[in-house]
C-alpha cells in the first residue's frame, strides 16, 4: 500500500495502524454495505465492505490481516509435561 502524500509504501507501523483503524471503521461505520473507489484516479482500487454472509466466493479466500502473527494459545496437557 502506498501513502499518496509521500508516494512510498506504508511502514510496518503505519500498516498496523491502518489495520486497527480499518477494524474500527468496519465495526462502527459499516451498516450493511459500503462501496468505495480509492487510490490513484488513473488506476483506482474498488473496495466493497459488506456484512453479507456467506461472502462472495469461498470464506477461506478472505484473509484477516496480521492473523498469522498472533501467538497460539497453549493448552497444557498433564500427559505431555505441560
Amino acid at each position: 500500500m502506498r501513502d499518496e502524500q509521500r508516494d512510498e509504501p506504508l511502514s510496518g507501523e503505519e500498516l498496523r495502524l491502518f489495520t486497527q483503524y480499518l477494524h474500527r471503521f468496519a465495526n462502527h461505520d459499516v451498516d450493511i454495505s459500503l462501496s468505495m473507489e480509492v487510490g490513484h484516479p488513473d488506476h483506482p482500487v474498488y473496495v466493497v465492505f459488506g456484512r453479507d454472509y456467506p461472502p462472495v466466493g469461498d470464506a477461506s479466500d478472505y484473509r484477516r490481516p496480521f492473523a498469522e502473527r498472533r501467538q497460539a494459545t497453549s493448552k497444557s496437557d498433564i500427559n505431555d509435561g505441560g
